[in-house]
């Protein structure tokens, strides 16, 4: 196999400018939902989690929803891998979320409100 049939099965292309600016586009849509969805507080997160479905904010779509929940279960799973231990220090705030019987730290809270936000969109 030559470099022009590789090329062909590849079916790539060099990452361009154009998709730096997608990219950062999509970046940006999902912090901006992540911010109102979650807030900035634990008490905030508390609130989502206490209620019968997160307050769902406006101008999102289901597809918004399920990218920010890949995403923060991305960052999930790495803070609970040894091998990424350094990540705690930067992303992980200290404090635990209680709501009734259940406990979640900062994370858990906020995969488990994006998991409702989704559930609650798919059902209504």
């Amino acid at each position: 196999m030559d470099e022009e049939e590789f090329d062909s099965l590849m079916q790539s292309r060099p990452f361009g400018v154009y998709d730096a600016t997608q990219a950062d586009a999509r970046f940006r849509r999902r912090a901006t939902l992540a911010a109102a969805l979650w807030g900035n507080t634990s008490e905030d997160l508390q609130h989502q989690l206490s209620a019968p479905y997160p307050e769902i904010p406006f101008g999102f779509e289901l597809a918004d929803f399920r990218e920010l929940q890949r995403s923060v279960q991305t960052i999930s799973s790495r803070l609970s891998d040894p091998r990424y231990s350094w990540l705690s220090s930067v992303v992980a705030p200290p404090y635990t979320i209680v709501v009734g019987t259940e406990r979640f730290t900062a994370w858990e809270a906020r995969c488990e409100i994006v998991r409702r936000a989704i559930e609650y969109l798919e059902n209504n």
